[in-house]
């Protein structure tokens, strides 16, 4: 799962603050923003992650400390349904 459209060097990112997904938004950084707002996307139990540095892990460790804003995630969720309603009509 990608919930925020592929690489983190995307122009996606230049566009989206992952972090106006928790109600916390200030205190994390974009990627823990959206490590911790990916679990909320989709209901699931674990995400794989992959990283040479000890200190990126722990990093992402860190982030599932952050409140997730549901309203904002149940509105990602409309746009992602209205989106794949219309590609495939």
């Amino acid at each position: 799962m990608s919930p925020f459209g592929g690489s983190t060097s995307a122009s996606v990112w230049d566009r989206l603050d992952p972090r106006r997904f928790l109600q916390d938004s200030g205190r994390l950084s974009r990627v823990q923003a959206a490590f911790r707002a990916a679990y909320r996307l989709r209901r699931v139990g674990s995400i794989a992650v992959g990283t040479d540095e000890p200190t990126r892990l722990g990093e992402l460790v860190g982030a599932l400390a952050g409140q997730v804003e549901e309203r904002t995630v149940q509105e990602y969720r409309k746009l992602l349904r209205d989106r794949s309603r219309n590609q495939s009509a």
